[in-house]
């Protein structure tokens, strides 16, 4: 089975990384109101939904719509509704974050409420798709936990935007809850991640006869994290898992056909050394240099990385493809502006260094400038839809 088997409309996944976008800019806007000292802190907790729903969720979702068969070697259960899902999604994501950094409680009952209902809809349709999956590979396996882990997530978040805006529900448990809310989350985004990188970094490096032991390991260890969550080792625990991936990932890239380095493995190997940059500065209780460099130096880097690969690939499946042997097309590789890609990278690893030095104003003006070099490509490869009406 090809990436294109079961592909579903494009404006589904398109839709959902232009809202990724949209809300990763505004991430950089809202980082400095953020104290990453007191994650409790509505303004920390606003940064973190704009930033992990508005942005990173929001790519795997739309990712998730187009992969999910390509792993499970079967469709995805259903796509209707999906669209007004994303508005409800975004509006959702756009109403909480508000209410959080104002401390509006209306503003959190209505973003809470979309966020609830369209992610228990995509949750509900995307674990579903995994009945009568006809292989369980273990990236098969390791999407499935992602469903629950996804599920559980949003129960417990939705339970925490009732507490915060007076409702006795969990009383001094709160920060447990909290804690686990957190840990349910970014288990979804771990295991995605994990799952589909044991499919795409083999592919786009054309790597054969792999072990994946240390992605299996990563995936144990993050579990059991879980069940460590509220001693002082769960954090480490969890951090090994990171680490297990970062080798895995590693492994992977040192077996590739494809030696050059190009801007998409570029990006992943910025995006592994920002996992141990992350990992330094939480050692040295620097969270804010700790919380820069997992977001924007691993997530945002692994996530630009693949969407240079599967941006071009869907964009020309769905647009370009019906012109071939009529007229001269574009290869994959020239939809991406290369110099500029490679110029992205730059002030993202530069605003790495200076969220390590404690120069967080300049580290986010620097990481905002990534973004828009990023986008300037992501609008080329969108302008690749009006392939067909060229003259």
């Amino acid at each position: 089975m090809n990436i294109t088997t079961f592909s579903p409309p494009f404006r589904i996944v398109g839709g959902y990384f232009i809202c990724g976008f949209i809300f990763l800019l505004l991430s950089a806007a809202s980082f400095l109101k953020a104290d990453f000292g007191a994650i409790q802190a509505p303004q920390t907790a606003s940064f973190f939904h704009v930033f992990l729903l508005g942005f990173v969720i929001s790519i795997i979702i739309g990712a998730l719509y187009q992969l999910t068969s390509v792993i499970i070697q079967k469709e995805f259960f259903t796509v209707k509704f999906a669209f007004l899902n994303l508005l409800a999604y975004g509006a959702g994501v756009a109403l909480l974050s508000a209410g959080l950094l104002f401390s509006s409680i209306p503003l959190m009952h209505a973003g809470g409420s979309a966020l609830l209902l369209s992610l228990f809809y995509f949750t509900i349709c995307y674990a579903l798709s995994f009945i009568g999956t006809p292989k369980w590979s273990f990236p098969a396996v390791a999407l499935a936990i992602s469903a629950a882990f996804l599920a559980v997530g949003i129960s417990l978040g939705f339970a925490l935007v009732l507490a915060l805006s007076g409702v006795e529900i969990f009383g001094v448990y709160f920060s447990e809850i909290l804690s686990y809310h957190i840990y349910f989350v970014l288990g979804f985004v771990f295991f995605v991640i994990v799952g589909a990188a044991c499919v795409l970094l083999p592919m786009f490096s054309l790597a054969h006869d792999l072990s994946f032991a240390l992605a299996k390991a990563s995936l144990a260890l993050y579990l059991l994290a879980g069940l460590f969550l509220l001693k002082d080792f769960g954090i480490f625990i969890a951090f090994a898992a990171l680490a297990s991936f970062a080798a895995q990932a590693i492994y992977i890239l040192a077996r590739r056909v494809r030696k050059a380095i190009d801007y998409w493995n570029l990006n992943v190997y910025i995006s592994l050394a920002a996992l141990v940059f992350s990992a330094a500065f939480w050692l040295a209780d620097r969270a804010d240099a700790a919380a820069f460099g997992l977001l924007y130096g691993f997530l945002f880097a692994f996530i630009v990385a693949h969407l240079y690969k599967i941006a071009p690939f869907l964009i020309w499946y769905h647009y370009v493809s019906p012109f071939v042997g009529k007229r001269k097309i574009p290869m994959l590789d020239d939809m991406i502006i290369k110099k500029i890609a490679y110029a992205a990278c730059v002030p993202n690893v530069l605003a790495l260094a200076c969220a390590g030095l404690g120069a967080l104003t300049p580290a986010v003006i620097l990481q905002a400038a990534s973004i828009i070099l990023v986008l300037i490509n992501i609008v080329n490869i969108f302008n690749y839809i009006k392939f067909g009406e060229e003259k």
